[in-house]
């Protein structure tokens, strides 16, 4: 006979969350960002055939966009929605201002390209903007953050299903996409190889004290 089970009481807590939004208002930026892409592939190809790098990068990476008075919309854009996102998390905002640390544009070249699993030091919240991209090419995993379930796990019984058993998850995207995600959380992209064009912006952002707030010091 068994046993009557439990009725207990489930507590989500320590919650990974990951936000998703479409806005195609920024697609425009894919053709600014074609020259800024164009001077990186030609600066590795020339450094390749003189002999200073054995290959080409996994990734064409820009420097920060908002040196372009262009990109300027976009980063106040991205900013306010990750503010909005540490308000709704509960993160006390008081006396902290936003800082946009990073905002670059990659693109993975033809020959193959991908990101290992990394995370972003110095920064609270994350998100990548996505350009060029279809099925065919590259998508991002996100990893479990918890380096204890890493050490204790078992194999989930359902790989694709979302639930508390299994430790990475990958999302579709498509141009205009947004992803957000806490800067903490491990994440990476699939190789990939071949004319398919995969191309986004990456941006990163910490929220510290306000030096001029003598309140917040």
């Amino acid at each position: 006979m068994e046993p009557t089970p439990l009725h207990l009481q489930k507590d989500d807590i320590f919650v990974n969350e990951i936000y998703r939004g479409y806005d195609d208002q920024f697609l425009y930026l894919d053709k600014e960002c074609d020259p800024i892409i164009d001077r990186l592939k030609k600066l590795n190809k020339e450094k390749l055939k003189k002999g200073e790098i054995e290959t080409l990068p996994n990734s064409y990476h820009s420097e920060n966009l908002w040196q372009h008075e262009v990109f300027g919309p976009f980063v106040n854009f991205v900013m306010q929605q990750m503010w909005n996102i540490l308000n709704w998390q509960g993160y006390n905002l008081e006396g902290r201002i936003p800082m946009l640390q990073e905002c670059w544009v990659q693109e993975f070249p033809e020959e193959g390209g991908f990101h290992d699993i990394h995370i972003h030091g110095n920064n609270i919240i994350s998100g990548f903007y996505f350009l060029k991209c279809n099925q065919k090419t590259s998508k991002p995993h996100f990893h479990d953050p918890r380096p204890g379930k890493a050490m204790v796990d078992i194999p989930p019984k359902d790989k694709k299903a979302v639930n508390s058993a299994n430790s990475q998850i990958h999302y579709p995207v498509k141009p205009g996409q947004f992803i957000f995600f806490n800067s903490w959380m491990p994440h990476s992209y699939t190789h990939h190889k071949g004319k398919e064009k995969f191309r986004f912006i990456h941006f990163n952002m910490a929220a510290p004290l306000n030096p001029n707030n003598t309140e917040s010091n």
